[in-house]
C-alpha cells in the first residue's frame, strides 16, 4: 500500500491538472459561490483517478471524518411518503420535493457533489452551457418566467437535487447604487425568514456582470391574475388565503422585517388554495419603535401617511396594504380608484371607500380596522388572528430550523435533521464542509444545497399542512352550501303559505 506522500507524488507526476472553479468560464463570468476544489492534491473532498501506464485506478481514500461517520450511523435516508396526487406535483415542485432523492454514483470514487465540481471544471459541454447562459453554478436555466426593468426570472433546476427553482437574474450595469442597496436588503431579509407562506432564498451567485438570486419556485401564477380572470372570491374562499398571508406577515414582523410592497401581484399560488408572499425588493429591517421615511410600494396600496411625507411605521403600512388586498379579494376591484396619482392621493387621504352590501358585517369590520386612517389605532397583525372573521382558520406555523453543524441531540430528536444530514452525507457534503461554508451564507453552493435539501425534507410537513387547509376549505364550502339550501327551503315554505 502506498503512503500518502507517494499518492501525492504519483498524482503530481501523472500530469493531471484542472483550472480552479473561479476560471471555469472562459468569457466574463466566474463562479464566486462555488468553492474551489484542488484537483491535484490529496483531499478527502475530491481525489482524481491515478493514471499508471494508461490504466486508471482509484486513489486511496482515507476514512471519513468522525462527524461524518457519526451522521452515517444516526441517519438512514428513505423515501418520504407522499400524500399528494401526481396532478398537484406538476404545479410547483419536482417529485424530489415530495421524497428526498436517492443519489447514485457513476464512478466508484466520486461522490455526487465532487462529481459536479469536476464537470464544471472539465466538461466542455458544461462550460459551453455556462458561456451561453444556459447554466450558472449548480443550476441549469430554462424558460423565462418574467421580466423587469433590470432583471428577469428564469426557471431553473438544481442538478444535484433535481429541484425546480426560480432564478432572478440582475444585470449589474443597469443597477444604480440605490438598486444595489435594495438588493442587499432583499437578500438579508430573505435569509432571516423561514415560513411556508414566504418564498425562500436558496442561494446567491455572483459573476462579474450579473447577480443571480436562486429562490423557491411557485408555479401557480399571481393572485392578481387569478382575480382578474375569475372575479372576486367568496368569503369562504378568501378566508384561508388571507389567513396564510396574515401568518406570513406575522412571521416577518416578528423577525423585524417589513415588506412595504404587499399587493396581489406579489402573492403567488404554489398550489390551489396555497399562496406564498414574494418580492422583498423594498423590504427593510426595523423594529416596532423605529420609523421610516422613504416612499415605497405601489400607490393603490399605499397608506395615507406615505402621502403626507412624514415618518411612518413600516408594520402599520404593511397592515394597510393587507386591508386593500382583502378588499380586492372580496370585491374584485380596488377600494381607492382614480385616473391619476394626484387624484389617487387625494382619495386615499380622504379615506372614503364603498363597501358592497354582500360583504358580511364581520368582513367589513376587519377591512375597516386595517384601513384605519390613524396608524396608531390601526389593528396589529397578531390581533387580526383573533378576529371573529378569521376564527376557525388555520395559521401555518413557521419552520423549525436545523443547525448548520450536525448535533447529536438534534439528530436524535428531529426526523427532519436526520433526513437532511443523511442526504447531505450521501451527496458528499460533510459537517466540516458546512462549517467552513457557513460564514458565506447564501453566497455558497454548499449552503445553497443544504437549504434545498432542508426544503425537500420539510415538504412532507408542508404538504400535510396544505392538505389540512384544503380540507378545511372543503368543510367550510359544504357548510355554506347547506346553509344556502336551508335558506332556499325556508323561503319556499314561506311562499307556499302566502
Amino acid at each position: 500500500m502506498m503512503s500518502r506522500a507517494q499518492v501525492i507524488r504519483q498524482q503530481h507526476d501523472s500530469g493531471i491538472r484542472s483550472e480552479p472553479s473561479s476560471a471555469i468560464v472562459q468569457e466574463e463570468d466566474s463562479f464566486h459561490s462555488i468553492p474551489t476544489t484542488s484537483m491535484t492534491g490529496f483531499n478527502y473532498r475530491y481525489n482524481p483517478p491515478i493514471r499508471t501506464n494508461s490504466n486508471i485506478t482509484a486513489p486511496i481514500i482515507p476514512p471519513p471524518p468522525p462527524t461524518t461517520q457519526r451522521i452515517a450511523m444516526m441517519t438512514k435516508v428513505s423515501t418520504l411518503p407522499s400524500a399528494i396526487s401526481e396532478e398537484s406535483l406538476t404545479l410547483s415542485r419536482t417529485i424530489s420535493a415530495q421524497s428526498l432523492p436517492v443519489s447514485t454514483t457513476s464512478s466508484g470514487f466520486q461522490l455526487p457533489y465532487d462529481r459536479i465540481l469536476y464537470q464544471l471544471a472539465n466538461d466542455p459541454n458544461c462550460q459551453k452551457d455556462v458561456s451561453l447562459g444556459r447554466r450558472i453554478g449548480f443550476y441549469k436555466l430554462g424558460k423565462e418566467l418574467g421580466q423587469g426593468n433590470f432583471s428577469k426570472v428564469k426557471l431553473g433546476v438544481h442538478v444535484l437535487t433535481n429541484e425546480k427553482v426560480a432564478v432572478k437574474i440582475m444585470e449589474k450595469a443597469k443597477m444604480d447604487p440605490k438598486a444595489q442597496r435594495l438588493l442587499e436588503s432583499e437578500i438579508d431579509s430573505m435569509e432571516k425568514m423561514h415560513h411556508p407562506n414566504i418564498i425562500r432564498l436558496f442561494e446567491c451567485v455572483e459573476t462579474l456582470s450579473r447577480t443571480y438570486l436562486v429562490m423557491e419556485y411557485a408555479g401557480g401564477g399571481e393572485l392578481y391574475d387569478y382575480i382578474n380572470a375569475r372575479g372576486k372570491m367568496t368569503e369562504t374562499e378568501a378566508k384561508p388565503i388571507f389567513a396564510q398571508l396574515v401568518s406570513a406577515v406575522s412571521h416577518m414582523h416578528q423577525k423585524g422585517i417589513v415588506h412595504r410592497d404587499i399587493k396581489a401581484e406579489n402573492v403567488i399560488f404554489a398550489q390551489p388554495g396555497w399562496v406564498k408572499l414574494a418580492d422583498f425588493g423594498f423590504s427593510c429591517q426595523c423594529n416596532r419603535s423605529q420609523t421610516l421615511s422613504t416612499f415605497c410600494g405601489s400607490p393603490p396600496y399605499a397608506a395615507p401617511e406615505l402621502f403626507q411625507e412624514q415618518e411612518y411605521s413600516g408594520q402599520k403600512v404593511d397592515i394597510w396594504a393587507l386591508g386593500v388586498l382583502l378588499y380586492y379579494l372580496l370585491v374584485g376591484m380596488m377600494p381607492f380608484k382614480a385616473d391619476t396619482i394626484f387624484e389617487l392621493k387625494n382619495t386615499i387621504l380622504k379615506g372614503e371607500y364603498r363597501t358592497p352590501e354582500y360583504i358580511s358585517t364581520f368582513a367589513a369590520h376587519m377591512i375597516s380596522r386595517m384601513l384605519d386612517m390613524n396608524a396608531a389605532t390601526r389593528i396589529h397583525v397578531d390581533e387580526m388572528k383573533k378576529t371573529y372573521w378569521l376564527s376557525g382558520n388555520r395559521f401555518p406555523k413557521s419552520y423549525v430550523q436545523c443547525s448548520l453543524a450536525p448535533n447529536s441531540d438534534e439528530l436524535e430528536k428531529s426526523e427532519v435533521a436526520r433526513k437532511v444530514w443523511g442526504q447531505l452525507n450521501e451527496y458528499g457534503i460533510t459537517g466540516e464542509m458546512m462549517e467552513e461554508a457557513a460564514p458565506r451564507g447564501a453566497r455558497n453552493a454548499i449552503i445553497g444545497t443544504y437549504r434545498i435539501v432542508l426544503y425537500q425534507a420539510q415538504a412532507v410537513e408542508h404538504d400535510q399542512e396544505r392538505i389540512k387547509v384544503h380540507d378545511h376549505i372543503e368543510r367550510q364550502a359544504q357548510r355554506a352550501r347547506q346553509a344556502t339550501k336551508q335558506q332556499l327551503k325556508t323561503r319556499s315554505k314561506t311562499c307556499s303559505v302566502l
